[in-house]
């Protein structure tokens, strides 16, 4: 099979879970990585992939911290200019305590990492896409969106905004799940772009995946 997909993600269990679901189908994957993670993958032997899944495989480096990393992701599509499929997973972090009782500096670490640099990778994408007019899916996925987390409702605002540009040449399509098993969401995403399905969002079986 020729068709790959490109997967942003912050060491999500999500985007873990999907990217293994396409590897298993023999599907290309490029799929961002941190540095932390390159180094529990270049450390770990126990339960490795297979050489095969390996070469259908590519990690691109992405410092999240970095607008300029989010624009070198970006660049890297020249790379790869036959890929139409793409996900984002906005790993939004659960918080055990209430954000009004953390320190200021605790604040702006959480802004840095789960608010900006996800807002510049999608804006960056959806810039090139327009841009280039280059017709893409796009799945954007909000993760532990939950009722008590905070940033829930700016990340629904930012999503129906790009879900309300009709001048994108782009089929976005955007869900939230909260804390259900990754396998089941991997298999429906899958299912989604294997048989070129417009996904609308819905209950399946008992997990909640909601288009906004």
């Amino acid at each position: 099979m020729d068709e790959s997909v490109f997967i942003i993600s912050q060491g999500s269990r999500y985007g873990k879970k999907i990217a293994d679901k396409f590897l298993a189908n023999n599907y290309r994957v490029i799929k961002t990585i941190s540095d932390q993670e390159s180094e529990i993958s270049e450390n770990s032997t126990a339960g490795g992939a297979s050489p095969e899944t390996e070469s259908m495989l590519t990690e691109i480096s992405w410092n999240y911290r970095s607008p300029f990393s989010s624009k070198n992701i970006t660049i890297s599509l020249k790379n790869h200019p036959d890929i139409k499929n793409f996900i984002i997973v906005y790993s939004i972090p659960e918080e055990d305590t209430p954000i009004y009782k953390q320190s200021q500096i605790e604040i702006q670490k959480i802004i840095d990492l789960y608010i900006k640099s996800q807002i510049s990778i999608t804006c960056e994408f959806l810039n090139d896409f327009s841009k280039n007019n280059r017709s893409a899916n796009l799945f954007l996925v909000l993760e532990n969106s939950n009722s008590n987390n905070p940033f829930r409702e700016f990340f629904k605002n930012f999503i129906n905004t790009i879900l309300g540009d009709d001048t994108l040449p782009v089929n976005i399509n955007a869900f939230e799940i909260g804390k259900e098993p990754p396998d089941p969401f991997a298999d429906y995403v899958f299912s989604i772009i294997q048989d070129k399905k417009a996904a609308k969002g819905k209950w399946f079986k008992q997990f909640r995946y909601t288009l906004f």
